[in-house]
């Protein structure tokens, strides 16, 4: 290759990846619209398919799959989101009345009898180390700190319901057009990508099915849970359930602990207001019933699609949501997809058994 060649060649891709960055840029007010859209439009593009066959009509097809994702996922999405906005704005001022009834913290932990036993236990074992430590601020502290949280996330959890309902008509048209031109879009991809036909299928469709399963069985669980849970929340008595049980529907997301992270706080507290009785039955309940369903959906649904760890998706969706928010409860888990059958095509290619 001659020096013209290789000047050429830098000059190209340098300039190649100045306006790929101006394109990002131009595209960066929308990218979570138009991720959550080709996320939308991949869980349900086999149907596509099969309405396309029947109908013959890719723009017919189209419009009646945008119209299904619109009316059975869009709006109630919107309005599950609302809602739980709207519960926390109707929580803060009844948790801040609450906390301020106590200017001493010991009162409050006093009148709960567990948890003034495990106070007591702490504050003697403290004093006989000698170790002085005012655990009343500590623990206003830890309360402020869960308050703050809660309302900056509450802030922020608003403003993407604000953005979402303006950038709805974004979101229609683009899951419409990428129903009616995605195959055209995925060889226009496919065609640019450097590699042999063989890796390029294998990587592409082992990722497409792997996005497909994760994607599909998470959202499935965690609704299949948030139901359930909010049927025990219910039974029990558990005062707004609809909210705890939309918390547990977020909380399903989270590989480790998942929906147990909501149900077992539950379960300790309606221990401590509704008696031993209660609480064993709805224990059981949120042990077989609603942890179960995990072990049944997520199996059938994604199968042998992924391989990921579940401590590597922990930190990766903890990750995701710093890095992207809420959607990067979705986009972690297939960026470690494609991390993962990347690796898989790199060690096919090139690592050798010795």
């Amino acid at each position: 290759m001659s020096s013209n060649e290789q000047i050429g060649n830098i000059f190209f891709f340098g300039f190649l990846s100045f306006f790929l960055f101006l394109g990002y840029l131009l595209f960066k007010p929308f990218l979570k619209v138009i991720i959550l859209s080709i996320l939308i439009t991949i869980i349900f593009y086999p149907l596509y398919l099969k309405l396309l066959v029947k109908l013959k009509s890719p723009l017919i097809s189209s419009f009646l799959m945008t119209l299904l994702v619109f009316t059975f996922i869009i709006i109630p999405s919107i309005t599950l989101v609302s809602f739980f906005v709207n519960q926390i704005v109707t929580i803060y001022p009844l948790v801040i009345q609450n906390i301020s009834r106590y200017k001493d913290i010991e009162l409050l932990i006093k009148e709960i009898p567990i948890v003034s036993k495990i106070y007591e236990i702490i504050t003697g074992t403290l004093k006989s180390l000698n170790i002085q430590v005012d655990i009343s601020d500590a623990i206003r502290g830890i309360i402020n700190e869960i308050v703050s949280f809660v309302i900056q996330q509450g802030k922020g959890l608003f403003l993407d319901v604000t953005l979402l309902v303006v950038g709805i008509v974004i979101m229609i048209i683009t899951i419409f057009f990428l129903f009616k031109d995605g195959d055209a879009l995925y060889y226009r991809i496919y065609s640019i990508i450097p590699l042999s036909d063989k890796d390029k299928n294998f990587l592409l469709s082992k990722s497409y099915k792997a996005i497909q399963g994760v994607v599909l069985g998470s959202v499935l669980t965690a609704i299949a849970q948030g139901i359930l849970s909010f049927i025990g929340y219910f039974a029990i008595g558990l005062e707004m359930s609809y909210f705890w049980a939309f918390i547990t529907f977020m909380a399903a997301f989270i590989p480790v602990g998942g929906a147990s992270l909501v149900w077992v706080p539950v379960a300790i507290y309606t221990l401590l207001t509704k008696g031993f009785l209660t609480a064993f039955l709805f224990a059981i309940y949120g042990t077989f019933v609603i942890s179960t369903i995990d072990n049944i959906i997520k199996p059938v649904v994604i199968g042998d699609k992924t391989n990921i760890h579940p401590m590597v998706l922990v930190f990766a969706i903890l990750g995701g949501l710093h890095l992207f928010g809420f959607i990067g409860v979705f986009l972690a888990p297939i960026i470690l997809v494609m991390i993962d059958n990347m690796l898989q095509l790199f060690k096919e290619k090139y690592v050798t058994d010795s």
